[in-house]
């Protein structure tokens, strides 16, 4: 071969490379051009490695209900002492001049006007009068509208008691040979065993509203219990212990524990700080007008 055809030959290589290069920069800028449209139309910030099914969850809301009332303490069995909810704290349940236990509710008297107090027999149902209390070494009355719904066991709809024990005592008896009737007591001293008792003849209705209504005359010493507003039994009192505490409704102070939790429904709690004649206790049973309570609970 001579000089010229070699020169030749090697400008025709030259010529080869160099149209190869340029196409193979061609290609590259092709792909990055087309990687780059891929990566707009993914658009800005997609992530690349987050975890399959995993979804955005909306704001989280407040509960209604997170810190409300019902997250206070228990109580203790029969003692009753924690749990308690001022009145007026707010919530349907707040009744002026209660206080009432954690499991206490008030609520639409069934087949009555009004509200009432509604209890579970346990030991943290029940309520506390912040303000209505009775002198019980003078003459009084207390009377309340009741449904029992117990079907056995001693029940205290309204009491007012001391340390140790009640100083009277409204509601349902069922124990020894006194089976399932209204009582109306008192503790005449500080010992098991001394209470003087007014009772019901008949049986204690279960399931349905009755007026009772308890009587103490301090001048005759005797107490009386009148169930829809007829006299059931008039008892001798000779003394009487002296209620230290507030009115109570659903409970009753019995050797220095409470006892005896209603199981049902209580309202129309009324005081007088005189002891009524049987006309009077009618016409505050039937609605009639009469004597004006010295307090009123719960009423209509």
């Amino acid at each position: 071969m001579t000089e010229a055809d070699e020169r030749e030959a090697r400008r025709k290589r030259t010529l080869g490379i160099t149209a190869l290069a340029t196409g193979l920069v061609a290609v590259g800028a092709m792909v990055a051009v087309a990687v780059m449209v891929q990566d707009s139309a993914d658009g800005p910030s997609t992530p690349r490695t987050a975890a399959a099914g995993a979804t955005a969850s909306p704001t989280a809301k407040p509960s209604a209900s997170a810190g409300g009332k019902n997250g206070q303490g228990g109580q203790d069995g029969q003692t009753g002492q924690a749990g308690h909810e001022d009145a007026g704290a707010g919530g349907s349940d707040a009744v002026p001049g209660l206080k009432l236990g954690s499991a206490a509710k008030v609520g639409a008297a069934d087949g009555r006007d009004g509200k009432a107090l509604q209890l579970t027999g346990t030991g943290d149902g029940f309520a506390e009068a912040a303000g209505a209390s009775v002198d019980t070494t003078k003459d009084f009355t207390v009377s309340a509208v009741v449904r029992n719904d117990a079907a056995s066991a001693s029940k205290a709809a309204v009491s007012q008691n001391g340390e140790q024990f009640f100083s009277f005592y409204l509601g349902r008896e069922d124990a020894g040979a006194n089976k399932n009737r209204w009582v109306f007591k008192v503790q005449t001293a500080n010992e098991t065993g001394k209470t003087a008792t007014a009772l019901s003849t008949a049986a204690a209705a279960t399931g349905r509203w009755t007026t009772l209504t308890g009587v103490y005359n301090a001048k005759a010493k005797t107490i009386s219990l009148y169930v829809d507003g007829t006299l059931a039994q008039t008892t001798p009192a000779p003394s009487i212990v002296t209620g230290t505490g507030p009115l109570e409704l659903g409970r009753a102070r019995y050797k220095s524990a409470w006892a005896d939790a209603w199981n049902g429904s209580i309202t129309d709690v009324q005081v007088w700080k005189k002891a009524l004649t049987a006309d009077q206790v009618s016409k505050a049973a039937t609605g009639k007008p009469g004597e004006a309570p010295a307090a009123n609970l719960l009423g209509s």
